[in-house]
């Protein structure tokens, strides 16, 4: 989806959600936690807490890493095991030779679930363009999966909702929002390899951990992150592979996805929405845009028999972040639920596909 749309979180909401004491401490995130090797010789960082079953793990939305989840990992920890990790060439775990779509994302995950032999069924729990990739992996590998929660998700089809009610000139905006990521994604790419993102950051805020990091160590180490042609090309590349082109309502992911005729059956989702997001839009366009984007989302959870969608009250997509305690009692939900209802996991079964 178009960003440029979309609302930045205000003050008001930062100072009304403080941090907490149950949040993972911002150090853990400096440095890598355990290097799990891929059968084809890479490495992804993954990141765990927390004991139990069954084991939640985390996708994060585009440009994004373990980091995002650092306000809700700590405080789901006392109710199961909960995992996150940096996908191929963002944070700490290698690069890939091959371009980061939708079905890369998902056999990098499937691999990484069966090296660290983390206990399947698992629920996953994906933010933006994570939300469209956990769904993506559910219809890929359904025995798997026991439970979604899908958080703000790029849903298939939420820049063509968009599309269909905006009158113009905001329609002729959206359109350009979204040349103008696709734009931004590959000049970063062109500044990480000309060295020039390392040598002077601050010229270039698109490209960087901009707004800065409230902590000093996690900003000086995001934008050391950020400088390398690796990171910019992982972004780059799940940009081209989530964002429509132009003159198309999906993109090359939401094509993918829907060629798997996904079917959750009765496994739990619950689908985040934030219903304050599009604050750049006037009112004339705002109303109808977002009534066309949450019915949009809607369609995710009725993939399920047991799906259902909480509205969220919020000016940002990162509900992780702003409001945490929503994201870990839909966890938590659905932990539940599982529990309720699942047999015994048995180690090594994220290795079958079916």
């Amino acid at each position: 989806m178009s960003i440029a749309l979309r609302a930045v979180v205000s003050d008001a909401a930062t100072a009304a959600h403080p941090p907490s004491t149950m949040d993972v401490p911002a150090s853990a995130y400096e440095h890598v936690q355990t290097l799990v090797p891929l059968p084809d010789g890479r490495h992804l960082n993954l990141f765990c807490v927390g004991a139990g079953t069954p084991v939640v793990i985390f996708e994060a939305g585009l440009g994004d890493d373990s980091l995002s989840f650092r306000r809700v990992q700590g405080r789901l920890a006392a109710v199961t095991r909960v995992c996150s990790y940096d996908r191929a060439g963002m944070g700490f775990s290698d690069p890939s030779d091959a371009p980061n779509t939708a079905s890369h994302v998902v056999h990098d995950l499937h691999a990484l679930i069966r090296q660290a032999s983390i206990p399947a069924p698992v629920i996953l729990a994906g933010h933006s363009n994570g939300g469209l990739y956990v769904a993506f992996y559910a219809a890929e590998y359904p025995q798997d999966v026991a439970g979604l929660v899908l958080i703000d998700p790029d849903s298939v089809g939420l820049d063509g909702a968009a599309l269909k009610v905006l009158d113009q000139p905001w329609l002729d905006q959206w359109r350009a929002g979204t040349r103008n990521e696709i734009r931004q994604a590959r000049t970063c790419l062109v500044l990480a390899k000309s060295g020039a993102l390392a040598r002077t950051p601050g010229r270039y805020p698109d490209c960087m951990d901009d707004p800065p990091n409230a902590d000093p160590a996690l900003h000086r180490l995001l934008n050391a992150q950020l400088a390398r042609p690796s990171e910019q090309e992982a972004v780059m590349t799940e940009t081209l592979d989530t964002d429509p082109s132009p003159g198309r309502d999906l993109s090359n992911a939401e094509l993918a996805f829907q060629r798997l005729h996904f079917d959750f059956g009765d496994k739990p989702i619950v689908v985040l929405s934030g219903t304050n997001e599009l604050g750049a839009l006037p009112p004339s366009q705002r109303g109808k845009v977002n009534r066309a984007m949450l019915a949009n989302m809607a369609a995710m959870a009725a993939y399920s028999t047991q799906g259902r969608q909480v509205l969220v009250d919020s000016t940002s997509e990162y509900l992780q972040t702003y409001y945490p305690d929503v994201v870990v009692r839909a966890v938590t939900d659905v932990v539940r639920k599982v529990r309720a209802n699942a047999p015994t996991p048995q180690a090594g079964r994220g290795a079958q596909k079916e």
